[in-house]
C-alpha cells in the first residue's frame, strides 16, 4: 500500500529538524528554499526532492492571476532588492515550482512555518487550491507545547477553536502558569541567557557575515545570470547590527525613574525588525517609526509613550530613525533592551502593541492593553482590538480606571483552552528540540494534524494518553 506523502519545506533549522522527522505511517519529501539548506538536509542521510535556487535557472515562470498574492511585494524581506520585472518572474518560478511538486506527490499535507516570505505564501494558496492541510507550528503560551494555526498567515486569536468548557487538567496547568506569570521576577523563555551588546564574539561573527553577504548580493544582482539566484540577503540585517554596536558607545537612552511619578506611562514594545509579525501580521504598520508617531498623536499632555527595545534586538532605538522621532517629540522616552520589561510594566498604566508577548503579560497583570496587529490574545474581552487611530486615542484618552480591562477568569480560560487544543510537545526552536520522546511526539502531532485516518490510530492513541501530562 503506497503510503501518504507529507511535504516538508525544510527552512532555517528545520533542514536540521525535519530529517528527523521520518515516520512509517508516510513518506516525507523534502523540499529546500536555499542551497546550503538542500546541503545540510542530504548530510542528514536523506533525500531532497527540489530545492528552489538549484532549480531556478530550468524554472518556466507560471502565468501569474490577478491580485494572486494575499499580501503585497512589499512583505517579502528578502526580495525588495530586485525590480518589478525580476520580482513577477521570481513569482511565476515559485508558482510553478510548488504546482510541480503538488501535482506530482499530491501530498496528504505540507509542513511549514507560520508565513513569513513570498514563497511560503505561495505554497500557502497553491495548497489552499487543492485542499491540502498546512501545518504550521505556533508555540502554546505554556512552554512545551504548540498547536497548529488555523490559519497560517494569522496570529490572530480570532481563528482560534477553543473549548466552552476547558479540562480540569488544562485549567490546573493554566493556574499554575498563570501564578508564575504573575510573578514579578517573571522572565519569559526568549529573554534567558542572551548575550550582552558589546560582546566581541557576536560582533566578530557580525563583521564577517556582513562582508560575505555583501559579496554574494553582488553576485546575485542579476538573476538572468546561471547559477547567481540567492533568494535571501543578511547584508543589510548584519550592517545593522554593527551599526547599533558602535552607536552604544556614543548614544543613551532615557531613565525610567526620570519620569515623574504625575505622568502616565503608556508602553509600546519594539519589535524586532525584520520579522512576520511586523511584515505579516502588521503588514499596514510594519514601519514602527510611523506607527510610534502615531500613537503619540492619540497621548494627552500628561500621558507619557515609553518605547523599550526588544532584549535580544539591543541597540535597535540607536538607530537614526528613532533617534530623530525622539528628538521632535518631548512625550517619548527610549529606553534599551536590559531594562526588565517588569520594571517597566509595574510603572506603566497602558500598553500600545502590534502583537507583542508584553501584551498578553500586560493583560494577565490587569493592564489596559490595545493591539494593534495581530496575535493570540488580539480577541478576548477587555484587550482592546484597534482598527483606527481614532479608536486608539479614544481608549487612550479614557481614564484608565474606566477602561475595560482581561479579567483573571477570563485570562484562566483562555489558557487552558490553549492547553487543550495544543500537542504535549514542540517542533519550534528549544532546548529540547532533539531529544527522542519530543520527535515521537511531533511525529504524531503531524499524523494526528494531517487528518492520516487510515494511519492515524496509534497517533491518536499516542495523543490521549501524553495530552494535557505529556
Amino acid at each position: 500500500m503506497t503510503k501518504p506523502h507529507i511535504l516538508f519545506f525544510a527552512r532555517g533549522y528545520q533542514a536540521d529538524f525535519y530529517p528527523e522527522l521520518t515516520d512509517d505511517r508516510y513518506e516525507a519529501v523534502f523540499v529546500t528554499m536555499t542551497r546550503a539548506e538542500a546541503d545540510r538536509v542530504r548530510a542528514k542521510g536523506q533525500t531532497v526532492t527540489a530545492c528552489f535556487e538549484e532549480d531556478f535557472d530550468t524554472l518556466a515562470p507560471a502565468e501569474i492571476p490577478p491580485h494572486y498574492l494575499h499580501t503585497s511585494f512589499m512583505s517579502d524581506r528578502f526580495l525588495g532588492r530586485f525590480d518589478q520585472a525580476t520580482r513577477l518572474d521570481i513569482l511565476g518560478k515559485e508558482i510553478a515550482f510548488w504546482r510541480v511538486l503538488m501535482d506530482r506527490f499530491k501530498p496528504a499535507a505540507v509542513m511549514n512555518e507560520l508565513v513569513a516570505i513570498e514563497i511560503s505564501e505561495v505554497l500557502l494558496i497553491e495548497s489552499r487550491a487543492q485542499n491540502i492541510p498546512y501545518l504550521a507550528a505556533l508555540m502554546c503560551v505554556i512552554e512545551g507545547y504548540f498547536y497548529w494555526l488555523p490559519n497560517p498567515i494569522s496570529l490572530s486569536g480570532q481563528k482560534l477553536d477553543l473549548p466552552t468548557q476547558p479540562s480540569a487538567t488544562a485549567l490546573n496547568i493554566a493556574d499554575t502558569y498563570l501564578e508564575e506569570l504573575r510573578q514579578a521576577d517573571y522572565k519569559p523563555y526568549y529573554v534567558r541567557n542572551l548575550s550582552g551588546r558589546r560582546s566581541l564574539k557576536p560582533l566578530l561573527a557580525g563583521v564577517a557575515k556582513a562582508l560575505v553577504w555583501r559579496w554574494r548580493d553582488w553576485q546575485s544582482r542579476d538573476p538572468s545570470h546561471a547559477g547567481s539566484f540567492r533568494y535571501e540577503t543578511y547584508s543589510e540585517e548584519y550592517s545593522r547590527r554593527l551599526q547599533m554596536f558602535f552607536a552604544s558607545f556614543t548614544k543613551g537612552y532615557d531613565e525610567l525613574d526620570a519620569i515623574p511619578e504625575s505622568h502616565e506611562i503608556v508602553l509600546y514594545p519594539l519589535h524586532q525588525e525584520p520579522e512576520a509579525k511586523l511584515n505579516y501580521m502588521s503588514e499596514f504598520r510594519a514601519d514602527q517609526v510611523a506607527t510610534i508617531e502615531n500613537v503619540l498623536k492619540c497621548l494627552g499632555p500628561h500621558q507619557v509613550l515609553v518605547v523599550k527595545e526588544h532584549p535580544v534586538d539591543k541597540g535597535a532605538l540607536l538607530q537614526p530613525k528613532f533617534q530623530k522621532l525622539r528628538a521632535r517629540s518631548p512625550n517619548l522616552r527610549l529606553l534599551p533592551g536590559e531594562v526588565s520589561g517588569r520594571a517597566v510594566l509595574a510603572r506603566a498604566d497602558r500598553v500600545a502593541t502590534l502583537n507583542s508577548t508584553v501584551g498578553w503579560e500586560a493583560a494577565v497583570l490587569g493592564k489596559c492593553v490595545c493591539i494593534m496587529g495581530e496575535f493570540f490574545y488580539d480577541d478576548l474581552p477587555g484587550v482592546h482590538r484597534i482598527e483606527s487611530w481614532q479608536a486608539l486615542r479614544d481608549v487612550m484618552r479614557t481614564p484608565v480606571d474606566r477602561v475595560e480591562k482581561l479579567t483573571p477568569e477570563a485570562a484562566r480560560n483562555f489558557v487552558a483552552g490553549m492547553i487543550d487544543i495544543s500537542y504535549p510537545c514542540n517542533p519550534l526552536p528549544h532546548t529540547s528540540l532533539y531529544q527522542q520522546d519530543n520527535i515521537a511526539k511531533v511525529r504524531n502531532a503531524i499524523v494526528h494534524g494531517a487528518k492520516l485516518e487510515a494511519n492515524a490510530n496509534s497517533s491518536d492513541e499516542a495523543l490521549s494518553e501524553t495530552a494535557i501530562s505529556g
